[in-house]
């Protein structure tokens, strides 16, 4: 009896054992599964800042090259750009950048908050789902298309509407600003579109139930709170539009014209900084004053880019304030 009573004691005491022996070996496989899974996201992480800081370093050192060879009032007041002339005014290139990319925000930014606005506090439930699929798929479609299409149809348009304006016998067309914000503003309606969506759905449901119960309108709700809490995630998702058109390459290329000068009116060709490098980089030999010139530019539209990001978070901050 005695044997009989240490031999089942023993059993129950491994069979008591055994399973903490098993968790114990499971947490730690889980425990280096961790460790595996921190160590690749903070190596994807790693390099992704490496990179960015890379190219950043690169173009500075270049583009600071170009500025000291040519000369930084020179190269934003000069208003001839003409590389095989060893002439480099960059105003042109400048104030087509950024009036392409202003009036895409009006053309393009402004409607689509609207539309955000519409499709999320006054449009049938019923078609929101399927309106929502077709935005996402527009923002989707790479920006050749919206250059192709521009040309075939807008820039014809616009030269009717340039005649119409200045007159039968007017040295106007359809390649210019005019076609360029146009059609920077559609690239990035979709864009600003989700974007605005997204920041009305993270305003809370009982904020429009409030308003409802003091007797507002669905309309005064819309606008007075469901637009004003959402505000600061619209500002960035107009920000983030004008960023994308200020850096739009191909499609601008194609309906603006590429004349290296700046404009008579909206209607006559023009150029923009990342349309001109482009076009130049081709011709342009590595180490030269021409190619340096170019690194200069886009040096300049990285700077105009992070202005951007600054102001929003900047002006985000206040109005979280």
């Amino acid at each position: 009896m005695t044997m009989r009573a240490t031999f089942a004691e023993e059993s129950a005491r491994s069979r008591s054992i055994a399973p903490s022996a098993r968790r114990g070996s499971g947490a730690a496989g889980v425990r280096w599964g961790d460790m595996l899974a921190r160590g690749f996201v903070i190596t994807c992480a790693g390099v992704v800042v490496l990179a960015t800081a890379t190219m950043i370093a690169f173009l500075a050192q270049t583009g600071i090259k170009g500025l000291t060879e040519v000369g930084l009032w020179p190269l934003l007041h000069g208003t001839k750009w003409k590389p095989e002339a060893d002439s480099f005014g960059g105003f042109a290139l400048l104030s087509g950048t950024l009036v392409s990319a202003s009036g895409a925000v009006l053309f393009g930014a402004v409607p689509a908050v609207l539309a955000a606005v519409w499709l999320s506090e006054l449009s049938p439930k019923m078609i929101r789902t399927p309106f929502r699929r077709v935005m996402e798929i527009a923002a989707a479609v790479p920006s050749v298309v919206y250059g192709w299409l521009a040309l075939v149809y807008l820039v014809p348009i616009m030269e009717h509407v340039a005649h119409r304006l200045y007159g039968a016998d007017a040295a106007v067309g359809g390649e210019g600003l005019a076609s360029s914000a146009i059609l920077l503003g559609i690239m990035i309606a979709p864009t600003v579109l989700l974007l605005s969506l997204d920041a009305l759905s993270r305003v809370p449901a009982e904020l429009r139930q409030g308003s409802a119960a003091l007797g507002a309108s669905e309309m005064q709700t819309a606008f007075r709170v469901a637009l004003p809490g959402a505000w600061r995630g619209i500002l960035i998702a107009v920000f983030f539009g004008l960023a994308r058109a200020a850096g739009e390459t191909m499609a601008v290329q194609m309906v603006i014209g590429g004349a290296r000068k700046l404009p008579d009116n909206l209607f006559t060709p023009t150029t923009t900084i990342s349309t001109q490098i482009v076009m130049d980089m081709q011709n342009a030999s590595p180490g030269t004053t021409a190619s340096n010139a170019l690194y200069s530019m886009a040096l300049v539209l990285l700077v105009v880019s992070v202005i951007i990001v600054l102001a929003t978070r900047l002006l985000s901050r206040q109005t979280a304030t």
